[in-house]
């Protein structure tokens, strides 16, 4: 079924991300997955050969031979990009970070067995899907896995999805909708790309008085992460309550000033505070998408000195986020990569550079894996034996834009993991950051 649908053309948005990649910054996503006991090899290479064959650009490979824009083709190498071995055997992060899509899949795994504790660790490549469809694509494998070692067929617990539904992965629903392009729209993308052009981000940093601290378990993933429990969630609800603002408006607010706070402290320059916020654009029908990038950006844009006013930030945040959700706003970041594809060569220009165009990115993914057909135990789910205790990862950074956040939950935590960029900052710089983050945002008042 997944051959039919080759080749694809790569969509703006993907083929946005497929130029910026780059050896020393790869546009790869980390996760790791931990499970309180032994992964059964057997099942679970049958689980991740099923899963593949469901989310068809995650078995792919781009095709450079034809035309300006890259496309999807058939992956030639089909076997599995697993490398399995007992916990004692390190991981080669370094040579995993960055995927030749040409040459190999966008999905690589690593799999550390113990008798005790069994840790996943998957690469995934940003042009072939975003957080979203890299999450469905993790909640099919925990499925398929637990049906394969009862010996029942996975196919009656995965969900359906409808990989034919990949042809319109860029369409965002306009054409179901009745939209036609207008002067109109076309006025307002190219304004919205001209400020983003201009603009030229305050950058995160470099203290050069930090004191380093023991390595972080997740650190050798390119990310470092923080653990909020139920008193911390408890805190920013009710900060978020009083504010009148939602928790995504308070976790924005809260890095805005600890980035001015940061660069104060640290003598760096004084320029706007950009925030990169990726936004879905999923309509209901994608909930039968496979795994597939259907996102746009926004970019919260403020002076250093609009954070002093804490009232004023709020309510500026506020509506400005009511307004990108009511209006789907980043469908015009979109919008300017779609016409910005006739012209390959300077979207490659632009984005080799180095120009920055956020000074950090931050996204709340929520809850990490929903509901699923699988048994479970203090909110953590079992499959095929083994409960899955915690699940992380973090966004990929791009020269400038030196550092990157995601929040999520899973069981009864929320965790916040940062990414950085490691050209420019040390792991206790990026540890001290994430520290100053989590203060501000677990603060009383």
């Amino acid at each position: 079924m997944a051959v039919e649908l080759f080749p694809l053309p790569l969509t703006p948005f993907e083929f946005y991300y497929w130029c910026d990649d780059r050896p020393d910054y790869p546009t790869t996503y980390p996760l790791e997955l931990m499970f309180s006991g032994p992964l059964r090899r057997d099942a679970f290479e049958a689980a991740l050969g099923l899963c593949l064959a469901r989310h068809p650009l995650l078995a792919a490979n781009v095709d450079i031979t034809v035309g300006k824009i890259p496309r999807w083709i058939p992956a030639q190498d089909r076997s599995l990009p697993l490398d399995w071995a007992d916990s004692a055997t390190p991981i080669d992060h370094a040579a995993g970070r960055y995927i030749d899509l040409t040459r190999n899949v966008g999905v690589r795994l690593w799999a550390r067995i113990g008798p005790e504790q069994s840790r996943l660790v998957l690469q995934i490549h940003h042009a072939c899907s975003d957080a979203l469809g890299q999450l469905q694509f993790v909640s099919d494998l925990l499925v398929a896995y637990d049906s394969t070692v009862a010996g029942t067929d996975p196919s009656a617990k995965l969900p359906p999805l409808e990989p034919e539904r990949l042809r319109l992965r860029g369409d965002f629903g306009l054409t179901k909708a009745g939209y036609r392009p207008n002067w109109r729209d076309a006025g307002r993308t190219a304004g919205y790309w001209v400020k983003r052009l201009l603009c030229r981000p305050s950058l995160v940093v470099a203290p050069r008085d930090i004191t380093p601290q023991p390595t972080s378990d997740t650190a050798d993933l390119g990310f470092v992460l923080h653990t909020l429990d139920k008193v911390d969630r408890d805190l920013l609800q009710a900060r978020a309550a009083r504010a009148g603002i939602t928790i995504n408006d308070l976790l924005l607010c809260d890095l805005l000033v600890t980035l001015r706070d940061w660069n104060r402290q640290h003598g760096g320059d004084r320029r706007r505070l950009v925030v990169n916020v990726p936004v879905s654009l999923r309509m209901r029908g994608d909930q039968l998408l496979p795994a597939a990038n259907v996102l746009g950006f926004w970019f919260l844009d403020r002076k250093q000195s609009e954070c002093d006013d804490a009232e004023r930030l709020f309510a500026g945040v506020r509506d400005e986020l009511a307004a990108v959700r009511k209006w789907r706003l980043p469908l015009y970041f979109v919008g300017g990569l779609g016409y910005a594809c006739r012209f390959p060569s300077m979207i490659r220009s632009v984005l080799h550079s180095d120009r920055s165009f956020a000074t950090v990115v931050l996204s709340n993914a929520g809850r990490l894996l929903g509901r699923l057909p699988l048994e479970h135990e203090e909110r953590k789910w079992i499959s095929g034996g083994v409960r899955l205790e915690r699940i992380t990862g973090a966004p990929p950074v791009r020269p400038g834009t030196r550092a990157s956040l995601i929040l999520g939950n899973y069981g009864r935590d929320t965790y916040l993991n940062l990414n950085w960029d490691p050209h420019e900052l040390t792991e206790p710089a990026a540890r001290a950051l994430l520290a100053a983050y989590v203060r501000q945002l677990t603060k009383s008042t």
